[in-house]
């Protein structure tokens, strides 16, 4: 996966779901791919919230993060930060809480994983926005619902 060129994009409308030990457990695999990754939260709140969890999630394995601190920027494979203006070189995007991305900053990674809730209008309207940004640029985009605690694929493009 190179940087700079987003391939996929991944819809999660996590309505009526505490979604941070999904977050955990989809890190924790993207990571087990040599993969990098960013977890963009929307505040300093929910920064904490998931760094939590991340440290707290098992006590067989360690998930390996650190918080972006003091306005620097960090080089772990995995950093949880409500701040997207980095020079990051990571290449997996994990996007919490229907967050309007600015095109500057999802440019830079080759997967991006949206979670959003669709019973927000806000975040409803971003996750729409962002889906036809997209879309319009041939990105191969996935939309996933929870039904009965499972993820499934709603849609595709």
């Amino acid at each position: 996966m190179a940087l700079g060129k987003l391939e996929k994009a991944f819809f999660y409308n996590v309505s009526h779901r505490d979604v941070v030990a999904d977050i955990a457990w989809l890190a924790e695999n993207i990571f087990k791919k040599n993969n990098r990754i960013v977890i963009f939260c929307t505040d300093q709140e929910t920064t904490e919230v998931v760094d939590d969890f991340l440290w707290s999630t098992r006590d067989d394995s360690f998930i390996p993060h650190s918080k972006k601190k003091d306005g620097k920027d960090t080089f772990d494979p995995i950093l949880v930060t409500a701040d997207l203006d980095g020079s990051y070189e990571h290449n997996v995007l994990l996007a919490l809480n229907g967050v309007l991305i600015k095109e500057k900053d999802w440019q830079r990674f080759a997967k991006i994983y949206y979670f959003f809730d669709d019973q927000d209008i806000k975040e409803k309207e971003n996750a729409r926005s962002m889906w036809k940004s997209f879309s319009s640029l041939n990105i191969d985009c996935k939309y996933w619902i929870n039904e009965k605690n499972k993820w499934v694929l709603a849609n595709s493009r």
